[in-house]
This record gives C-alpha cells, structure tokens and sequence, in this order.
C-alpha cells in the first residue's frame, strides 16, 4: 500500500452499508485437491500477494489474473434421502477429531471449523450416522449416512446436526434410507439416536431428481465467466466432482480457491447455477457466517459480479473462519479511479479514510 492515496479513496471508494444481500455457503478448498498439483497447505495459500500477477491497467479496467479459474476435484460420499440415493462433499467439520476422521475417511483434506457451532439450529438440516448394525460406506464402517431432506425441499441445508444412530442389542440390524424410518424404527425401541452439537459442511452434489448445474462450456481461462454452473464433472462411478475453483484472496492478500455450492437468494442462485437455500439465511447475522467482499462495479474480472476478485475476511484455520459467507457488497463511488485490491487491509484503510 505504498503508494496507496487515501484521500483519493474517501472521494472514491464505498462499502454498502446494508451487507446482509446474500449469504452463499462456499468451501475454501485444500490445494491438494487442484488437478495436477500436490501440496499441503489449505486453502491454495501459496504465500503469492499482489506481486506474483499483474495489476489492471488504470485505462482499460481489467483484472490481469493468472489462474483465475482451476478444477478442483473432490470426492463423493453416497448416502440416503427419503429413500434414494445422493451423493454429496464434505469440507469443514466444527469437531476437530471428526475434521480429522472425514480427512482420512475421504482422502481429502476436511477443515476444521469450529465457527460453525454458531450457526443458528434454525438453519441447519439433520444427518444420521450409524455406529453398529449393516456394514457399509458410512464414515465409521457402516450403512451409509441418512439425511432429512434434498435441494429444492424448504427444509435443505449444507450444513448439518449430526445424529448418532445405534441399533440396541438383542435387535437385527437392516438398512434404513430415510429419516421418517428412522424416528419410526426409534419408536419402536429398536434403535436410539443421540443428538450432537457437531456440525459438518456437506453440500449435495446429486439427488433424486436432480444435482448441480454442470458448464456447458467446460474450458476454464482467466477470464472465463463466474456463473453458468459451478461444475464441470459429476462421475458417480469414480465418485468425484470436479468444481470450478475461483481464485480470490485471504485477509492477508495470499492467493485462496473456493468453491460456491449454493445461495440463499434466488435470483443469485439461478446465476450462479446453483440450488437456492433459503434456509441459510438465518444464518446471516450469526457468527456461523463469515464475510466475503464481492466488487459490484470497477475493475472488470473473474468476481461474482463480473468485477475483481472477490477477498474474504477469515481464512481456514482463523477461529471466525466459517464455509458459509455473508456477502459484503463493496462499490466504488468513482469507478473509473478503481484500484486492483487484495487484502482485508485495503478495504479497510479505504473505507476508514
């Protein structure tokens, strides 16, 4: 911030006051996920700040971005709603053992976060894990996980209370594929079901009836449009996913990929291509949400809205970190004075001068 001119900032540069606009639950994503890279540190935080790309031209006002978008690809997790099959991601867990468990039991690098026990009950779903009975693809060797609901029914979360389900002595185990035959199968004494105060990050990828928008133009480039879907493959045989990674950045100014699952506002979802969530709305004003500043005017590039890259306000493994971000709507009065920014630090010395 060198040469950073503050009193051109206060005649030009403005944070919308009213900042609870859209709330979408995205997962910063581990960069060992990124096709044809191995590295261990979360969140593609690979130490680069402004320096390693190139900043937009005052005149032409467009972001020069290297790597803008990647593929990332994920695994899959089978499980039941009301009977069918879905299958879905897992990326953040408020237990650290349990983070630590989906880690190994996915291959794949699941955050712990412990912001997420803030999120209000109101916007969570339930998920059932079983502990004994049927062997099968369940996280602890058993029959797969059941949920409460899908995309499109009122009562769909990515994120879930789980519910620890275990078959009582004396009874034969049998698979259960839905939440109404499980509270039935309780009732009748053959089963208890113990509520937790953990909560997972499980965004759905396929369900009965439907999964998420895959691009009909597949190819990534650094300015390839932000909505139009966010996957490109969904294999349910290889049981993988492959999202468009978008780069933003962290608090610090170091470069992160994230992926967007869904939105709770409908016209934001429909362009996105992504399921509308109203229920995690609630969410918003909670500390179960973190913000996320998405440039509504100014630089032209790979944000939400079509501008610079979007800066988040908490990374992966901060303690106010949390998957589902609450969208903070940053304009410029002046456009045309638009700076490339990439850190929390920027904003903010803006906004305050």
């Amino acid at each position: 911030m060198s040469n950073y001119n503050k009193k051109a900032q206060k005649n030009t540069w403005e944070t919308l006051s009213v900042i609870a606009i859209i709330l979408s639950a995205i997962a910063l994503v581990s960069s060992s996920t990124l096709s044809g890279r191995s590295m261990d540190v979360l969140a593609a935080s690979t130490n680069s700040h402004v320096n390693d790309q190139t900043r937009a031209s005052p005149q032409t006002l467009v972001q020069n971005l290297t790597k803008a978008n990647v593929p990332v690809t994920l695994p899959l997790t089978r499980g039941y709603v009301n009977g069918f099959q879905v299958f879905y991601i897992s990326t953040e867990a408020s237990n650290k053992g349990l983070a630590d468990h989906l880690t190994n039991f996915t291959h794949s690098r699941v955050s712990y976060t412990p912001a997420l026990r803030n999120a209000p009950p109101q916007s969570l779903g339930n998920i059932y894990v079983f502990s004994n009975g049927i062997k099968g693809p369940g996280p602890l060797g058993f029959q797969a996980n059941v949920a409460d609901s899908q995309p499109g029914d009122p009562g769909y979360s990515p994120t879930w209370r789980i519910n620890n389900v275990g078959w009582k002595q004396g009874v034969s185990p049998r698979e259960i594929k839905s939440e109404a035959d499980i509270l039935s199968a309780q009732k009748n004494g053959e089963l208890s079901v113990t509520p937790s105060n953990t909560v997972v990050n499980c965004p759905f990828v396929q369900w009965h009836g439907g999964s998420l928008n895959e691009r009909s133009d597949k190819t990534l480039s650094d300015m390839a449009a932000y909505g139009g879907g966010q996957v490109l493959n969904i294999d349910t045989k290889k049981m993988q996913v492959t999202f468009v990674g978008h780069r933003g950045f962290a608090p610090n100014g170091s470069t992160i990929y994230y992926i967007a699952t869904d939105a709770s506002v409908k016209n934001v979802a429909d362009a996105l291509g992504v399921p509308y969530v109203n229920k995690t709305g609630s969410a918003l004003l909670s500390g179960g949400s973190s913000d996320l500043y998405v440039f509504t005017n100014g630089i032209k590039g790979t944000g939400p809205m079509g501008y610079q890259a979007s800066i988040a306000a908490a990374n992966v493994g901060d303690v106010a970190y949390s998957p589902l971000w609450r969208i903070q709507a940053t304009t410029w009065k002046d456009p045309s004075n638009a700076e490339f920014l990439t850190s929390l630090a920027q904003i903010t010395s803006a906004v305050q001068a």
